[in-house]
């Protein structure tokens, strides 16, 4: 059986957690929670893992219309994006919300996961597309002033919300210790 929507990208694996985010937050997704598993696994087991994220995303329109037909819903919430490193390949991979909704044989819950999923289909296909034409996306560091193209980012921070990219990890260390001086100067 099928159960996710799966793209190999030309992003590294930074960029293609930020582009995800990106293009989620477009079609109305926002991101509940970020879980680097290969941190986690690092931290709680000492296992070794690679790069993996899983994205809890939700759309508050289609969750809100959801537990208005099934209180229980929320088992299911939020859809979940993993982004992840294999072979030295990036994946952006998405459930397909419309597979676990078979179980729940309840056609308005399964046209709303439709919408959902058509949403996340649209994500994955800009990822793709865009991922052609990576160079159009920049960004800058903030420490040195050089143009990053996200496709290539090794290195990021998120500071108050916001994720900051830089060329080095000398960069992102002088960040870390004064974001504010950074961020003000810009």
């Amino acid at each position: 059986m099928n159960y996710s929507i799966k793209k190999q990208v030309n992003y590294s694996f930074i960029g293609a957690v930020a582009k995800a985010k990106t293009l989620l937050a477009e079609e109305g997704f926002g991101i509940l929670t970020e879980i680097d598993v290969k941190a986690t696994l690092k931290n709680k087991i000492d296992a070794e893992w690679g790069n993996y994220v899983i994205l809890g995303v939700c759309n508050p329109s289609l969750a809100y219309k959801a537990l208005q037909e099934e209180k229980e819903i929320g088992l299911f919430l939020p859809c979940n994006v993993i982004v992840y490193e294999d072979e030295r390949n990036i994946f952006v991979s998405a459930v397909m919300p419309t597979v676990a909704m078979e179980m729940i044989k309840n056609k308005s819950l399964m046209e709303i996961a439709k919408q959902a999923e058509e949403k996340l289909k649209k994500v994955m296909e800009k990822l793709s597309l865009e991922d052609q034409d990576e160079k159009s996306w920049k960004a800058f560091d903030l420490v040195c002033g050089m143009e990053l193209n996200i496709a290539d980012v090794r290195h990021s921070f998120e500071h108050e919300g916001k994720e900051y990219y830089f060329c080095s990890e000398t960069c992102k260390s002088h960040f870390v210790e004064d974001p504010d001086k950074y961020i003000g100067a810009n």
